[in-house]
């Protein structure tokens, strides 16, 4: 509790986990995803969670956010632990929001780098 209490003090640290998305190990990205996840359900968590994803937007120099989550999840469709912890995240950001009109541009976010495609197809490539 106090080291969960320690990282939510500190932004940087919930940065530096989530540029941890970029180890090629499929179960460290999980559970980084868990990590997040569990970040986002407290209070304040969740705008902590977009301004690290907006962070490493940056650092990684994606177009946009959650574009390499995607690409990942799309990648690693052979590690079933990887992509329900990835659904579970997703799941996690886009509905923990009170405010609709926010939920729905999230939704689109991830709409917008192929999830949809992804789960209706199966097809790896984005739309």
């Amino acid at each position: 509790k106090s080291g969960f209490s320690l990282v939510m003090n500190h932004p940087a640290c919930v940065n530096e986990i989530t540029l941890s998305l970029n180890n090629k190990n499929a179960r460290t990205k999980a559970l980084v995803l868990e990590l997040l996840a569990a970040v986002c359900l407290v209070r304040g968590g969740h705008d902590i969670i977009l301004a690290a994803f907006d962070n490493f937007k940056e650092v990684c120099g994606e177009k946009n956010r959650f574009e390499k989550l995607m690409e990942y999840f799309r990648n690693e469709d052979t590690n079933i632990d990887f992509m329900v912890a990835c659904m579970q995240f997703i799941n996690i950001v886009v509905h923990s929001v009170d405010n609709m009109n926010f939920r729905v541009f999230l939704q689109y976010e991830f709409t917008h780098l192929g999830l949809d495609h992804y789960l209706e197809v199966g097809d790896p490539a984005p739309p």
